[in-house]
């Protein structure tokens, strides 16, 4: 830490962050638009220019590292009048279609306008005009938006590793495209929209999906793989409708792959509402005891997946284990989250944030304990047996080995070719109903809270097994004549 004053206020700052950064950390905010904590500084949109005490023209906060005893002024009339300066440039082209853009409400040319800009706008010319054009399958670009601020050239090239965009022509022509005649078909592609200051590029799946200030948000972790990154969610009439960054400097979380990003239609549509018997609507009146009956003779148990679910779910089911064993006088009951190859590996990276892992918890069950030492194909071997003949799958795909070979009860959020396939199926809550925690790849465990409301009556996956051990503890009462 070193002290450096700020308009005349002495504060203490981390000496490796630049003046921005550091700036923000004691509640000094410098407008900008280019700079960005997880990129290459360029210092092209001139937003950030501020003084220093002994040097005699303005400087760039963002390319300017923080020096002991060293004196900043963010708010004198002579910086005031670069940055009103700035913006007037930058808004000479710019549409006014904030009622129609995507990006209002949340654009850092809005908040900037507002903050440095004069009001009122001298340009008395025609406005550029370049039509919109799709640039990805999931990307368009809007040019007369952009301010060219090199954010989604930078993060293609030090992120992503390709250099599907460049900067072309000069002056007043000057515009971000293509640098090929391909479409960009990147995991980034939501990135790009995301780290885009002002409304210029937009994803075709988010695009006019409602305003911004009509979402209710929360912190919450992404689904899509064992990274866990940070996201908050949007919520509105009680759907899903966005994931967006939640920036965590500390754990140098800043981007979202478009997997997790866009994953999120099964959260609002196909649900699975109605417990089935045999591919058919039923009820949990008439599903359960059928359940525990089907219990009482079983040889053996097993309970495959869960990696979907927070970690205090797995902890109570963790304990119903044995309360299930238990009530059976013994019967072994064992559980096996891994049932993907990717479990049972090192993590292997897809690109720089998504694994090949497709669970957000699977070291969270491995950390409980919830695994087996044969592993999946052990209870497989062990189903064909005969020695296992009661299997639930807990949100996964039932291994096509164990269709007909045992009893399958499967526990799911959606509708899907396996609800026909199962013996018993129970509707559960998807993980955004509830809040919780999630381990991710590194054992960092993350909290998440609760962005949707379940519907009334709708267990958990814990809330069902603790549902089916007090339905196993009254059938056993009654076959000892104490009902």
């Amino acid at each position: 830490m070193v002290k450096i004053k700020i308009d005349g206020v002495e504060f203490d700052v981390d000496e490796k962050k630049n003046l921005i950064d550091a700036a923000k950390d004691v509640g000094v905010e410098i407008p900008y638009f280019c700079y960005h904590p997880a990129l290459s500084v360029v210092g092209m949109c001139r937003m950030c220019l501020i003084e220093i005490e002994g040097v005699p023209r303005l400087q760039a906060a963002c390319n300017t590292p923080v020096k002991e005893g060293m004196g900043i002024i963010t708010k004198s009339d002579r910086v005031k009048e670069a940055r009103a300066g700035t913006m007037e440039f930058l808004l000479a082209n710019h549409p006014l279609d904030c009622p129609v853009c995507d990006k209002a409400g949340e654009c850092r040319l809005q908040d900037n306008a507002f903050g440095s800009g004069t009001g009122h706008s001298r340009f008395e010319f025609e406005k550029r005009n370049v039509p919109q054009e799709e640039i990805g399958t999931n990307l368009i670009i809007n040019h007369n938006r952009c301010i060219v601020c090199y954010r989604c050239v930078r993060f293609e090239e030090e992120k992503v590793g390709v250099s599907n965009l460049g900067l072309f022509e000069r002056g007043n022509h000057s515009l971000i495209g293509l640098a090929n005649n391909e479409p960009i078909d990147h995991n980034y592609q939501g990135a790009l929209a995301d780290i885009c200051p002002v409304g210029a590029l937009l994803n075709h799946k988010t695009l006019f999906k409602s305003r911004v200030w009509w979402y209710k948000s929360h912190s919450s972790v992404c689904h899509g793989c064992s990274t866990g990154c940070n996201v908050t969610t949007n919520v509105r009439d009680n759907k899903m409708y966005r994931y967006m960054v939640k920036e965590d400097h500390e754990k140098g979380m800043f981007f979202l792959c478009d997997k997790g990003r866009f994953d999120l239609d099964w959260m609002n549509e196909n649900r699975l509402f109605t417990y089935m018997e045999s591919g058919h609507a039923s009820t949990s009146v008439s599903v359960i005891p059928k359940i525990t009956s089907i219990l009482h003779k079983a040889k053996g148990i097993a309970i495959l997946g869960g990696a979907h679910e927070s970690n205090e779910r797995l902890a109570r089911i963790k304990t119903q284990i044995s309360e299930l064993s238990s009530s059976l006088k013994g019967v072994s009951v064992q559980m096996e989250t891994r049932v993907t190859d990717a479990q049972y590996k090192d993590t292997e990276q897809v690109d720089f944030l998504l694994t090949k892992d497709a669970h957000p918890n699977t070291r969270g069950a491995v950390d409980l304990g919830l695994t087996t030492q044969a592993g999946l194909k052990g209870i497989e071997a062990e189903v064909l047996a005969g020695k296992v003949d009661v299997v639930f799958v807990i949100k996964e795909e039932i291994p096509s080995s164990l269709l007909g070979k045992a009893t399958i009860v499967l526990l799911d959020t959606n509708h899907s070719n396996f609800v026909n396939s199962a013996s018993f199926v129970i509707p559960i809550q998807i993980f955004a109903e509830e809040a919780g925690t999630f381990t991710n790849k590194t054992g960092l465990k993350q909290s998440f809270e609760q962005s949707m409301e379940a519907p009334k009556g709708l267990p958990s996956s814990a809330d069902f097994f603790e549902k089916l051990v007090s339905a196993l503890s009254v059938k056993e009462e009654v076959l000892l004549g104490n009902g």
